[in-house]
Parts: C-alpha cells; structure tokens; sequence
C-alpha cells in the first residue's frame, strides 16, 4: 500500500499557484523593463530604413543624369505630379529638367520635363527637412546645386540619437551621419 501512495507521489507534477504568480511577475517586470530600449531600437531601424531610401533616391538621380547626359533634379512633392517646396516628408519626385528652369517651387515640373521615379512619404511620422528646396546633378554627375547640401531625418520623438543626415557636396555623392545631429 505504501508503494502504490509513492507512485501516485511520484506521477503528480506541476507548479503552484504561488510559483505561477511568482513566475509571472518576473516575466512582467523583465518585460516592462525592456520595452523602452524596444521601442527605441525599432524607432532607430525606421530612420536606418528611411535614410537608405533617400541615398537610394540621391543615387538614381546622379546615375540617371549621367545616362541621359542631362540634369536631373530631386524635389520635395506632395502629390508626385509637380514639386512642392518644404514639404519633403510628404514625399518626393526625380525628374529630368530639359529646360533647366526647375527651382523647387511649384511649376518645377514642367511640359518639357520627364518624371523619372516618384516616393511616397516616409511614414512612422519622421520629419525630413532639407538645405534647398531643389538638389540638381548635372550630365557629369556631379551637384548643379551650390555648396554643400544637407538632408535631416528626425523621428517623431525628436530623439537625437536616432537622428540620421546625409550631406552633399559638389562631387555629387552624399554622405550618411549618425552622429552630432541635433532635431529641432
């Protein structure tokens, strides 16, 4: 008798409720603790993301003008028909300017002009702002834009450290940075 009681000892497993409880606990406070440094890192990959988009944007726009041997312009544009200054979050437009008029205003894109390639906004409520309201790049493919330009990325936090810029200079080729950024 004192066997078969062992046995039915033995083949009786599981948790308490008090180490339930206690487990559960743990596994909230580990978790409440991590979701500030996580929201963090995926606020840091959507900028990542959307500043490789614009080097992807700056980069078919200088391969575009040295293929066609013409000047091909990138400008802010809300509704990807025509440009539309200060508002490059809402998106964007590479075109070839063949008459050489566009300013980045509204009329840049004009009867002459062929739009190449047109980018939504960026999404995850990211404020893009930038030197000029018109980057230029010549048939050489290098900037038709004066001095050294500069496109600022800023997440809705405004949190510098995910902040991310990309400088232009009159080789045409622009270049990232991560770091010394400040968001208005």
């Amino acid at each position: 008798m004192i066997q078969r009681n062992l046995k039915k000892a033995n083949k009786i497993r599981g948790f308490t409720l008090i180490e339930l409880l206690f487990t559960v606990a743990i596994v909230g406070i580990l978790l409440a603790m991590s979701f500030p440094n996580f929201q963090d890192t995926i606020e840091s990959m959507n900028t990542n993301s959307q500043i490789k988009m614009l080097l992807t944007t700056l980069n078919l726009a200088r391969s575009e003008a040295v293929r066609r041997g013409e000047n091909v312009a990138i400008c802010a544009s809300d509704d990807g028909v025509d440009c539309n200054a200060d508002t490059w979050s809402d998106g964007w437009l590479v075109f070839v300017d063949a008459n050489g008029d566009a300013d980045g205003d509204g009329g840049s894109v004009d009867a002459g002009d062929t739009i190449i390639r047109v980018w939504d906004s960026l999404g995850a409520n990211s404020t893009l702002t930038f030197t000029v309201d018109l980057m230029e790049y010549n048939s050489l493919g290098f900037s038709a834009t004066a001095g050294l330009q500069t496109f600022l990325l800023c997440p809705l936090s405004n949190n510098a450290n995910n902040a991310r810029s990309i400088e232009i200079g009159i080789s045409g080729r622009g270049r990232r940075i991560e770091d010394g950024l400040v968001c208005p």
